[in-house]
């Protein structure tokens, strides 16, 4: 998370956690503090970023980069832990980056790094608001397992996989209009981009398909596609959609929640 210097030299006691839905607590707070701590490490004791830092973390020292300035290109909070009534530890991923070009693969921080940030809520209930210690940085969260997927049943109805590839080619730009594949009443918002070539890998559904003719059936997909853009880049990607049968055609009635991963066939 990138904080300018605008936006760090406003005055601002601390993120409130009560002020509206859209509020991300002690997590969004954790990540605004560790963004301007890393970024204070050039910064001169004037500077507006370390007001702010010294403001919302005033037990927080500033890092000191010397020669080897440090960027910091994104941070996102990926684990909060409760330790007590009204203080957590938010663990924060960093991606870093050297700021010259010339820096010894061995003094390099590109990459992912890891920090726990303690934070502590102060304030009233009605008025809360949060202070940060001095940020650590620990290991990353250990790789989980993903849950079994539910589409795992191969589909034998070409009707319904021609139906998948032509819509999917036509949502993503690739070929044609959309609006012919859609089921009455269905409008479904397209993406911005626009891929010059959509190829269906493999589609799979959520127990066994009812044949087309069944009046009012229905079929859970999960299908991967592998778009192409107009620059030759390859996106994979993978979508879950819900068919129903009409007048002895599949229409696509919704697109539905990430997919879970499926096994390769």
């Amino acid at each position: 998370m990138a904080v300018s210097q605008a936006a760090a030299s406003r005055p601002s006691a601390a993120r409130p956690a009560d002020s509206g839905s859209a509020d991300s607590g002690p997590a969004g707070f954790a990540e605004m503090v560790l963004g301007l701590w890393l970024e204070s490490g050039t910064a001169a004791d004037s500077s507006p970023e370390l007001a702010q830092l010294r403001l919302l973390a005033p037990g927080a020292q500033a890092p000191r980069w010397g020669s080897r300035p440090v960027a910091v290109t994104q941070t996102a909070a990926v684990r909060t832990i409760r330790q007590s009534s009204g203080t957590w530890a938010v663990m924060v991923a960093a991606r870093l980056a050297d700021t010259a070009s010339d820096v010894p693969a061995e003094e390099s921080v590109r990459g992912l790094r890891y920090f726990t940030v303690p934070v502590t809520e102060t304030g009233t209930s009605t008025g809360r608001a949060y202070v940060a210690g001095t940020p650590r940085e620990t290991a990353g969260p250990k790789p989980g397992q993903p849950p079994a997927s539910p589409y795992t049943a191969r589909i034998e109805d070409t009707a319904l996989t021609d139906t998948v590839g032509g819509f999917l080619g036509a949502f993503l730009g690739a070929e044609g209009a959309v609006e012919r594949y859609l089921a009455p009443d269905v409008a479904l918002a397209r993406p911005e981009t626009r891929f010059a070539v959509v190829d269906t890998v493999q589609v799979l559904s959520h127990g066994r398909t009812p044949p087309v003719g069944q009046a009012g059936a229905a079929a859970r997909v999960r299908a991967e596609v592998s778009a192409t853009d107009t620059a030759g880049r390859m996106w994979p990607m993978a979508y879950a959609l819900t068919l129903t049968a009409r007048d002895g055609r599949w229409e696509i009635a919704s697109l539905d929640p990430a997919p879970e991963s499926a096994p390769r066939a």
